[in-house]
């Protein structure tokens, strides 16, 4: 390593460090009795489109007409979302830059634990959380070829063929990746995976038959389940969806204790002044009951899961933990 790089390094490093400081000087004037002050921005670390981007953009004008500034969505997408979420992370902690956030870079990317490949922050350090916002379950799917009716026949057929059956997911380290290797560890499954660039492109290979199986989004799955082209064994959630209603979890359906969601919630930069975190989760909390709002979540085959800050941290210290030993045990690497 050059003295040139190590010097880059060490002035990184100390900016950071006095960039914080100043922020953390300047949020200790900020309360919430003149809270917002100017413009807030939720920063949702994806592209526009997904259900992180919707459900933002449906929470935020909704607490933005509550508190009487207007948030403002900032979609900074790249690195399967650590760019941005990392950009929260190290912003003014007084309540004005916020972060929608998800599983995957807050508790899946921080613990596959890769040499070179560490986030640049820390997810229970680095954040205040305010409150969890919404779940969306995953929907265990097979080609209709597959001879199983329900999720005891898939286990008993998939232990008399092992290694024969595929299951498709949107790519290594995601959050269908990671929900069907639960299932192969809960249910001691041997199921080749075979990891596609999106779930557009693994559920077009499901519909041909070229895979057996996926975990997949309630809305990926609804237009090809309908007419026969999938079928639908399970319901990740602990509850069933209201677009599945005959379709059992999969705790139900003979796999008790599994439970696997896709999940949003907002935090703020670490050291936000702890009424202005309050004022944002009841503020969070009441727009979920707008009805718009809910209409949103229900669309995508969600559930609202309001909470407190301290409900937030304990939630995303299970998971770190929970994603932690699944990794390690299923012995998961990124190619």
């Amino acid at each position: 390593m050059s003295i040139k790089t190590i010097t880059y390094g060490f002035s990184a490093t100390l900016g950071r460090a006095l960039a914080m400081a100043m922020a953390c000087a300047i949020a200790t004037h900020a309360t919430a009795q003149n809270y917002p002050r100017r413009t807030v921005t939720i920063v949702v670390p994806f592209p526009p489109g997904a259900a992180t981007d919707s459900f933002a953009r449906a929470a935020g004008k909704r607490m933005g007409e509550l508190m009487g500034q207007q948030f403002v969505i900032d979609n900074r997408a790249g690195a399967s979302g650590r760019i941005g979420t990392d950009q929260v992370a190290r912003a003014v902690p007084d309540g004005h830059t916020l972060l929608w956030g998800s599983s995957g870079p807050l508790v899946i990317s921080p613990v596959w634990g890769e040499k070179g490949d560490k986030v640049p922050y820390d997810t229970l350090r680095d954040f205040a959380p305010v409150s969890l916002f919404a779940k969306i379950p995953y929907v265990l799917v097979v080609h209709p070829s597959v001879p199983a009716r329900n999720l005891q026949q898939l286990i008993a057929l998939v232990r008399t063929q092992p290694g024969k059956h595929t299951y498709a997911s949107s790519g290594i380290g995601g959050t269908s990746h990671l929900a069907a290797e639960l299932f192969k560890s809960m249910a001691k499954l041997d199921i080749l995976h075979v990891p596609y660039k999106g779930t557009s492109l693994f559920a077009t290979e499901l519909i041909a038959g070229q895979v057996d199986m996926a975990f997949a989004g309630p809305t990926t799955v609804l237009p090809h389940v309908q007419p026969g082209r999938m079928r639908a064994l399970g319901i990740t959630s602990t509850v069933r969806s209201e677009l599945f209603a005959s379709v059992p979890t999969m705790t139900e359906a003979g796999l008790p204790g599994y439970e696997f969601t896709q999940w949003y919630a907002l935090l703020a930069p670490a050291k936000t002044p702890r009424d202005i975190v309050m004022a944002l989760n009841a503020t969070l909390l009441k727009s979920m009951e707008d009805a718009e709002v809910k209409k949103r979540v229900g669309v995508e085959g969600g559930a609202l899961s309001p909470g407190t800050p301290e409900q937030l941290t304990a939630f995303l210290r299970a998971e770190l933990d929970s994603n932690a030993k699944m990794i390690r045990a299923a012995g998961l690497r990124r190619e």
